[in-house]
């Protein structure tokens, strides 16, 4: 189960912004697939607003506001040569207004409103553009720093990245999760100072309680890629929301109506989505355990579920979703 709410448990607000969209193949994500079926999807970002946290001498608090994801870049020249080509195989695809004009016409400043950017991961159809934050804080999951230093080398075409996406001096990479009481420390722009370390939450062996009062957990989502994480956020007493990135790109694969899918390249070497199949799955298997828990109502949102975006778009920012 998940832990119960706490006395004078702070709760979060979420609203979600359709960060463009690319088209998927679906021969490329699950099996078996139909090899001629294609979907434009959304590449969803979230705005995560936390009430703050009180202060003795004031009567007033400080709203907490995080980005989980920032979808797709504004143009298709920001890419690298090397993004750009592979976004040919996206088409159609649409790119823009990025999330910073988009929190700007609902009253809200990239450049002073946002505390935070968590990236579930750093592939370009998430990272957005970060300089449009230019005073938030970016937390990305462990080896990601690496990756944008070195790159993966025969990974499949969408695996290059940009060396300077992220603000090294702004930028904070999680512990890894196989070092024993590792501690991660999280300077809030009020001053406050939270340290936390990984533990088991519900289904979860390794989750981070990020502002220290149950209210956000990030969670070690391991298989896509290298730093792939996902956020279980509280909205009310009894109700979560899951926040699964890539974990899937099609939730018939959370029901067990399909299977991750893999193919050959030309050279006859075997590709995935995912970078580690076996550990995708196991991901998959834990956050469909979400759905069985009692006492919990937890609703999953994949970042590229169409449908869930069409039952949704309506509630877009400024809207906050409804739980």
């Amino acid at each position: 189960m998940l832990p119960p709410a706490q006395t004078h448990q702070n709760y979060v607000t979420l609203s979600t912004f359709p960060g463009g969209f690319i088209t998927l193949p679906e021969k490329s994500f699950v099996s078996p697939s139909d090899g001629d079926i294609k979907r434009t999807v959304p590449s969803l970002a979230f705005l995560i607003s936390h009430p703050g946290f009180g202060d003795a001498s004031t009567t007033t608090t400080q709203p907490i506001r995080l980005m989980f994801d920032l979808g797709l870049r504004s143009a298709a020249t920001k890419y690298s040569d090397k993004q750009q080509i592979h976004l040919q195989n996206r088409l159609p695809y649409i790119l823009g207004p990025n999330i910073a004009s988009q929190l700007l016409k609902g009253g809200l400043s990239a450049a002073s409103d946002i505390d935070i950017v968590i990236l579930s991961h750093i592939h370009y159809d998430h990272h957005g553009d970060p300089e449009e934050f230019p005073n938030s804080t970016f937390i990305v999951g462990s080896g990601s720093c690496e990756i944008l230093k070195s790159g993966l080398a025969g990974a499949g075409s969408h695996q290059h990245f940009q060396q300077d996406l992220l603000p090294s001096t702004r930028t904070l990479e999680l512990p890894r999760t196989d070092i024993d009481e590792a501690i991660f420390r999280l300077q809030l722009r009020s001053g406050r100072m939270v340290e936390n370390h990984w533990s088991a939450i519900g289904p979860f062996p390794h989750a981070l309680d990020l502002l220290g009062d149950g209210s956000i957990f990030v969670i070690d989502s391991p298989g896509h890629l290298p730093g792939h994480i996902n956020l279980l956020c509280r909205v009310d007493q009894e109700s979560w929301v899951y926040l699964g990135g890539d974990s899937c790109h099609d939730t018939r694969l959370l029901t067990g109506e399909k299977a991750i899918s893999s193919w050959e390249d030309q050279e006859g070497n075997v590709m995935c989505i995912h970078l580690d199949k076996g550990k995708a799955e196991d991901t998959l298997r834990k956050i469909a355990r979400l759905s069985e828990l009692e006492h919990s109502k937890v609703q999953i949102i994949m970042a590229h579920d169409w449908k869930w975006y069409e039952r949704n778009k309506a509630s877009c920012f400024p809207e906050m979703l409804q739980f």
